[in-house]
This record gives C-alpha cells, structure tokens and sequence, in this order.
C-alpha cells in the first residue's frame, strides 16, 4: 500500500494492513477491555451458592481461554468453531449444571459472543509483511 506523502515530507502509515505491533496492542486492548466488562457482567454472581458460582466461574473462564486461542493458536479455525459453539450453549449448559433458580448473569453470552466476534475480525484483518512491519514502526519524519 501506497503511503501518504504530505508536502512537509511527513509520511503517514499506510492504512490497511497491520504490523505486528498493531496486531499485538489490539490482542492486548481486547483483554483489558473485556476483562473489565466481564467484571461487570458477573458482579451480580456473589448471590450464587459457592457450588453455583464455581460452576459459572469454570465455564466463563473455559470460554475466555478459547477466545485468547482464536488469536494463538496454530488450530485458529477449530477454536473458533468451538468457542462458538460453547457460547450459543452456555444458557442450556449452565441451566443443567447450575441448582434450580440460580441466576445466570444476562449478559455473559452476548459479552462473550461480542468479544469473540471482534477477536475474528482482528485476527481476519490483513497484516504487513515482517520486514513492512518493522519499517512502518520507525518514526513519522
């Protein structure tokens, strides 16, 4: 991709393809993001039974893990397909495990669901080539 040349003679990075760089901060951003919603999607968990709550921690967590594999994993295709599965059956999963009238937090599946879905339209995003990657990391001049 071309770069943007302005008359000063400062460049602008080509837009389009990630460095490296680039595709390691949005990894980061998205944990530190979600982990933050997370924390507010599950404080109304501290009602559950300590059996309960484990239950959900287990599997909330289980889900996370295989969302941080669709971005590092060799098997990103196989991650994907099973993490998608595991949140579309979370309702029904933790319904069985879980005590009869045990809350399940409303809005894990969708945060989950979201996170799960930008973490693929990352890892879709096209990136510079190594060598690209290094020079477009150099100071703007």
């Amino acid at each position: 991709m071309r770069k943007l040349k302005l008359p000063s003679g400062i460049k602008m990075p080509g837009w389009g393809q990630m460095t490296e760089a680039e595709y390691r901060a949005n990894l980061n951003g998205l944990g530190i993001f979600f982990g933050a919603v997370l924390g507010f999607v599950m404080a109304g968990t501290e009602t559950l039974g300590v059996r309960d709550f484990a239950f959900t921690l287990f599997f909330t967590a289980t889900l996370v893990i295989s969302i941080l594999y669709v971005n590092s994993s060799r098997s990103r295709i196989s991650y994907t397909l099973m993490t998608a599965g595991l949140i579309a059956a979370l309702p029904f999963v933790l319904e069985t495990v879980l005590s009869p009238g045990a809350q399940i937090p409303p809005r894990l599946q969708p945060t989950l669901a979201v996170w799960l879905g930008i973490a693929i339209v990352v890892e879709l995003m096209p990136r510079a080539k190594e060598d690209q990657g290094a020079q477009d990391n150099q100071p703007l001049r």
